[in-house]
Parts: C-alpha cells; structure tokens; sequence
C-alpha cells in the first residue's frame, strides 16, 4: 500500500478502537448506576461489554501498528501475552452472543418460569465465569506451552502468531468449537423464538 493508503487504514483502526472503547464504556456505566438493568440477561450484555471494551483497549492498540509494519519488536514474551489476551476476549465475546441468544429463547419460549427466575443471581454469575474459563482452556495453553511440546519454535522473532497457526488438526476442533457450534446455536435460538412468537400469533 502506498503511504496515504497506510495512514488512512491506521486512522480506520484506531477511530474504530475508540469507539469500541467509548461504547462499551457506556454500557458497562448504564449497568453499574441503573439497577433497574440488573437482571439475568443484563449480566451478560455486560460480560460481554467487558469482553469487547478489553479487545479495544488491551488488543486494538498491539494490533495496529502490527498490521501497518508487518512485524513484531516487542519480543517474544509479550507476543503470547497479546495473543492470550486476543484469544481470549474474542472468544468469550463469541460465547456471550450465545448466551444471550439462549436468555433471549428462555425469556420467549417459558417467559414464566424465566420471570420467576430474575433475582436470582448465582446462574449468570457462574455462567460469566464458565465462559472465561473455558476460553482460555481452548487457547490459553496450546498458545502458552505448543512450542515447549514441540521441541521448537515455528515463528520468526520478528513476527506475532501462534505456533498452530499452520496445525490444520488443531484448528478444524478449535474453530468448530469457537466459530460453528455458537453460529449453530445461536441460529437454532433465534430460529425457536421466530417460531414461536409466528405460533402465538395463529
């Protein structure tokens, strides 16, 4: 790309950054002075606001100037911590859309089991952390430890990606289990609901 080019991408990115910023800021702020927002599926609007805002604040900045040079001069170690940190975010993001979705199903499909549900707390906040703890475990470890099993590195020193980038059998589970079972689910939700809001309608 030629350098206008460049410049104006790298205005792209960071104006979409702040605005990923801002905006979940804005979300998390309206959960935490309106308590009339605090019930079960609030919770994870938030989680996922969470997830969002450290994409842009923790992810986004790392990402930009790599993307524009096409290469890494922060070392090694702090490549897989950004790489953790991306994983990670980007995929509880993935599993809270899927949680919401299935939320949104339970509050159509059995609206008065799901009213009487609402104070109770301990369900979101377990599912939240079930969520961060199993993006991890599907990343985390083979990102932080692949090379140490493998006996070596695949990565230049000067480039940021992961050891399996090119492990097809790595990533056909990975990406089955990140990417196709939440599109599947989240499309099987919202699929129910339609249904059952065109049933109530006949």
């Amino acid at each position: 790309f030629s350098l206008g080019v460049l410049v104006l991408l790298a205005v792209l990115m960071v104006l979409l950054a702040l605005v990923t910023i801002l905006g979940n800021v804005l979300v998390i702020l309206a959960f935490i002075l309106d308590r009339n927002l605090r019930h079960r599926s609030s919770y994870y609007f938030l989680n996922l606001a969470i997830s969002d805002f450290s994409v842009g604040k923790k992810c986004m900045p790392l990402y930009i100037p790599k993307k524009m040079t096409g290469t890494w001069h922060l070392g090694r170690g702090l490549c897989k911590i950004w790489l953790v940190k991306k994983y990670l975010l980007c995929t509880a993001s993935k599993k809270n859309i899927v949680l919401i979705s299935y939320e949104k199903n339970l509050s159509v499909t059995k609206a008065v089991s799901y009213r009487a549900q609402q104070g109770v707390t301990s369900n979101p906040v377990i599912n939240m952390v079930a969520i961060w703890v199993f993006a991890f475990l599907l990343y985390g470890p083979a990102i932080l430890f692949w090379e140490h099993v493998a006996g070596h590195s695949v990565v230049a020193a000067d480039r940021c990606y992961t050891e399996f980038f090119h492990n097809w059998h790595f990533l056909l589970c990975a990406s089955t289990l990140e990417f196709f079972v939440p599109l599947l689910l989240v499309t099987y939700f919202n699929g129910h609901i339609f249904h059952d809001i065109q049933r109530r309608q006949r």
